[in-house]
Protein backbone atom coordinates (compact mmCIF):
# COMPACT_ATOMS: atom_id res chain seq x y z
CA UNK A 1 0.00 0.00 0.00
CA UNK A 2 1.67 3.17 -1.15
CA UNK A 3 -0.11 5.96 0.69
CA UNK A 4 2.75 8.39 0.02
CA UNK A 5 1.87 8.28 -3.67
CA UNK A 6 -1.86 8.70 -3.19
CA UNK A 7 -3.39 12.13 -3.73
CA UNK A 8 -6.62 13.04 -1.98
CA UNK A 9 -8.95 15.29 -3.93
CA UNK A 10 -11.33 17.45 -1.84
CA UNK A 11 -9.97 16.09 1.46
CA UNK A 12 -9.80 19.43 3.29
CA UNK A 13 -13.31 20.36 2.18
CA UNK A 14 -14.62 17.01 3.42
CA UNK A 15 -12.62 17.24 6.67
CA UNK A 16 -14.27 20.57 7.46
CA UNK A 17 -17.62 18.73 7.51
CA UNK A 18 -16.25 16.03 9.83
CA UNK A 19 -16.78 18.02 13.00
CA UNK A 20 -17.03 16.86 16.63
CA UNK A 21 -20.37 15.29 17.53
CA UNK A 22 -20.85 14.14 13.95
CA UNK A 23 -21.37 10.75 12.40
CA UNK A 24 -19.74 10.19 9.06
CA UNK A 25 -20.67 7.36 6.72
CA UNK A 26 -17.86 6.56 4.30
CA UNK A 27 -19.10 4.69 1.23
CA UNK A 28 -16.50 2.92 -0.88
CA UNK A 29 -16.34 0.37 -3.65
CA UNK A 30 -12.71 -0.66 -3.18
CA UNK A 31 -11.46 -1.87 0.22
CA UNK A 32 -7.87 -0.80 -0.46
CA UNK A 33 -8.97 2.78 -1.21
CA UNK A 34 -10.99 2.75 2.00
CA UNK A 35 -7.92 1.70 3.98
CA UNK A 36 -5.81 4.49 2.45
CA UNK A 37 -8.56 6.99 3.21
CA UNK A 38 -8.92 5.85 6.83
CA UNK A 39 -5.13 6.16 7.25
CA UNK A 40 -5.42 9.75 6.03
CA UNK A 41 -8.27 10.38 8.49
CA UNK A 42 -6.16 9.07 11.37
CA UNK A 43 -3.24 11.31 10.36
CA UNK A 44 -5.59 14.31 10.36
CA UNK A 45 -7.13 13.99 13.83
CA UNK A 46 -5.04 14.37 17.00
CA UNK A 47 -7.55 12.92 19.46
CA UNK A 48 -7.25 9.33 20.66
CA UNK A 49 -8.47 6.86 18.03
CA UNK A 50 -10.47 3.73 18.69
CA UNK A 51 -10.59 1.51 15.63
CA UNK A 52 -13.20 -1.28 15.67
CA UNK A 53 -11.92 -3.56 12.92
CA UNK A 54 -14.72 -5.91 11.92
CA UNK A 55 -13.30 -6.88 8.52
CA UNK A 56 -9.66 -7.18 9.75
CA UNK A 57 -8.22 -5.62 6.59
CA UNK A 58 -6.72 -2.66 8.44
CA UNK A 59 -5.33 -4.95 11.16
CA UNK A 60 -3.72 -7.06 8.47
CA UNK A 61 -1.93 -4.04 7.03
CA UNK A 62 -0.73 -3.05 10.51
CA UNK A 63 0.56 -6.54 11.29
CA UNK A 64 2.32 -6.84 7.94
CA UNK A 65 4.03 -3.47 8.41
CA UNK A 66 2.41 -1.81 5.37
CA UNK A 67 0.79 0.76 7.66
CA UNK A 68 2.36 2.24 10.76
CA UNK A 69 0.14 2.27 13.82
CA UNK A 70 -0.45 5.80 15.09
CA UNK A 71 0.67 6.18 18.73
CA UNK A 72 -2.77 7.51 19.74
CA UNK A 73 -4.63 4.49 18.33
CA UNK A 74 -6.28 1.56 20.06
CA UNK A 75 -7.27 -1.19 17.66
CA UNK A 76 -10.03 -3.55 18.71
CA UNK A 77 -10.82 -6.70 16.75
CA UNK A 78 -14.29 -7.75 17.89
CA UNK A 79 -15.63 -11.22 17.29
CA UNK A 80 -19.06 -12.76 17.74
CA UNK A 81 -18.27 -13.82 21.30
CA UNK A 82 -16.88 -10.55 22.68
CA UNK A 83 -18.78 -7.87 20.73
CA UNK A 84 -21.49 -7.24 23.32
CA UNK A 85 -18.89 -7.25 26.13
CA UNK A 86 -16.80 -4.58 24.34
CA UNK A 87 -19.64 -2.11 23.78
CA UNK A 88 -19.84 -0.67 27.34
CA UNK A 89 -16.08 0.04 27.38
CA UNK A 90 -16.19 1.78 23.99
CA UNK A 91 -19.24 3.82 25.03
CA UNK A 92 -17.47 4.93 28.21
CA UNK A 93 -14.35 5.99 26.31
CA UNK A 94 -16.14 8.01 23.62
CA UNK A 95 -18.48 9.69 26.10
CA UNK A 96 -15.80 10.66 28.64
CA UNK A 97 -12.98 11.90 26.37
CA UNK A 98 -12.97 13.43 22.92
CA UNK A 99 -12.18 10.49 20.66
CA UNK A 100 -12.20 9.53 17.00
CA UNK A 101 -14.13 6.26 16.72
CA UNK A 102 -13.89 4.26 13.50
CA UNK A 103 -16.28 1.38 12.86
CA UNK A 104 -14.79 -0.61 9.99
CA UNK A 105 -16.96 -1.87 8.44
CA UNK A 106 -20.73 -1.86 8.56
CA UNK A 107 -20.71 -4.91 6.29
CA UNK A 108 -18.48 -6.80 8.73
CA UNK A 109 -20.65 -5.79 11.68
CA UNK A 110 -23.74 -7.22 9.98
CA UNK A 111 -21.89 -10.54 9.57
CA UNK A 112 -21.39 -10.74 13.35
CA UNK A 113 -25.08 -10.65 14.22
CA UNK A 114 -26.86 -14.01 14.34
CA UNK A 115 -30.16 -12.41 15.30
CA UNK A 116 -33.39 -12.72 13.30
CA UNK A 117 -33.24 -8.98 12.70
CA UNK A 118 -29.58 -7.89 12.50
CA UNK A 119 -30.56 -4.50 11.07
CA UNK A 120 -32.31 -3.57 14.31
CA UNK A 121 -29.18 -4.36 16.36
CA UNK A 122 -26.82 -2.59 13.93
CA UNK A 123 -29.00 0.54 13.65
CA UNK A 124 -29.45 0.67 17.43
CA UNK A 125 -25.72 0.27 18.02
CA UNK A 126 -24.82 3.06 15.58
CA UNK A 127 -27.42 5.37 17.16
CA UNK A 128 -26.12 4.49 20.65
CA UNK A 129 -22.53 5.24 19.58
CA UNK A 130 -23.65 8.50 17.98
CA UNK A 131 -25.53 9.63 21.08
CA UNK A 132 -22.66 8.80 23.45
CA UNK A 133 -20.11 10.47 21.19
CA UNK A 134 -21.88 13.79 21.72
CA UNK A 135 -21.07 13.89 25.46
CA UNK A 136 -17.34 14.43 24.85
CA UNK A 137 -17.59 15.89 21.34
CA UNK A 138 -16.20 12.71 19.83
CA UNK A 139 -16.45 11.97 16.13
CA UNK A 140 -17.69 8.72 14.58
CA UNK A 141 -16.73 7.22 11.23
CA UNK A 142 -18.55 4.20 9.81
CA UNK A 143 -17.22 2.64 6.63
CA UNK A 144 -19.55 0.81 4.32
CA UNK A 145 -19.14 -1.09 1.08
CA UNK A 146 -22.26 0.10 -0.69
CA UNK A 147 -23.77 1.16 -3.95
CA UNK A 148 -26.41 3.66 -4.89
CA UNK A 149 -29.60 2.21 -6.34
CA UNK A 150 -32.72 4.27 -7.01
CA UNK A 151 -31.53 7.12 -4.74
CA UNK A 152 -30.90 4.70 -1.85
CA UNK A 153 -27.63 3.28 -0.59
CA UNK A 154 -27.65 -0.49 -0.24
CA UNK A 155 -25.22 -3.16 0.93
CA UNK A 156 -24.09 -5.88 -1.50
CA UNK A 157 -26.59 -8.16 0.28
CA UNK A 158 -29.45 -5.88 -0.81
CA UNK A 159 -30.06 -4.42 2.66
CA UNK A 160 -30.77 -0.70 2.81
CA UNK A 161 -28.24 1.31 4.75
CA UNK A 162 -29.39 3.13 7.83
CA UNK A 163 -30.75 6.59 7.20
CA UNK A 164 -31.05 9.06 10.03
CA UNK A 165 -30.63 12.78 10.47
CA UNK A 166 -27.39 14.61 11.09
CA UNK A 167 -25.19 12.11 9.29
CA UNK A 168 -22.52 13.24 6.87
CA UNK A 169 -22.16 10.95 3.89
CA UNK A 170 -19.03 10.69 1.78
CA UNK A 171 -18.25 8.57 -1.22
CA UNK A 172 -14.65 7.74 -2.03
CA UNK A 173 -13.37 6.50 -5.38
CA UNK A 174 -9.82 5.95 -6.52
CA UNK A 175 -8.52 6.50 -10.04
CA UNK A 176 -4.89 6.86 -11.11
CA UNK A 177 -3.53 6.97 -7.51
CA UNK A 178 -5.97 9.74 -6.64
CA UNK A 179 -8.78 9.27 -4.14
CA UNK A 180 -11.69 11.57 -4.81
CA UNK A 181 -13.91 12.39 -1.85
CA UNK A 182 -17.42 13.50 -2.60
CA UNK A 183 -19.95 14.65 -0.02
CA UNK A 184 -23.33 13.13 -0.83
Amino acid sequence: MEKNHTLFENFETAKNKMIPCSTNLIFYNDAFSKTKFMSKIMESFEDPIIYLDFDLLFSGYLESGHIEKPPNMEIIKPDKENLKELIPSVLTKISSRKTTLIVDSLNGLYNFIDDDNPARFVNSLIMLLTTNAKFAKSILFVTCLGQKKDDDWILPTGRHILEFENVNRFEINENDAKIKIKAI
